[in-house]
């Protein structure tokens, strides 16, 4: 991490905030959405933290506005493909910091989840 507090992130992980899509392993998901929104998420937080994250990176790299979102992809060697093209455009990494808190509030995994369930109940 630098002195700024910013960290830096492959392509890939940038790419699967920015659009929704996967185009990096479910390991590096975790690391850059707990990472922006410090906070340890649970896999079913990931829609919601990835939602308030998803404009936060945008504003910060606005040349990743749509790029991975139409690409036909059919396999990891398609996205692996891909992502190498796009490297060239946008190299391989991006510096950021966490969402200020008022972007992305905690929510306690355990509440978040009866709350989920009991929303699809009603």
């Amino acid at each position: 991490m630098s002195e700024n507090n910013e960290k830096s992130f492959d392509l890939g992980s940038v790419l699967t905030v920015t659009t929704g899509r996967l185009f990096t392993e479910m390991e590096k998901v975790y690391d850059i959405l707990n990472y922006l929104s410090n906070d340890s998420i649970y896999t079913h937080q990931i829609p919601r933290v990835m939602e308030a994250a998803q404009p936060y990176v945008l504003t910060q790299y606005p040349q990743l506005e749509g790029v991975g979102k139409d690409v036909v992809i059919n396999s990891w060697k398609d996205a692996k493909a891909f992502l190498d093209s796009q490297k060239e455009v946008f190299g391989d990494s991006f510096a950021l910091s966490p969402m200020p808190k008022e972007m992305c509030e905690h929510i306690d995994s355990i509440e978040e989840a009866i709350e989920m369930r009991s929303t699809k109940t009603r």
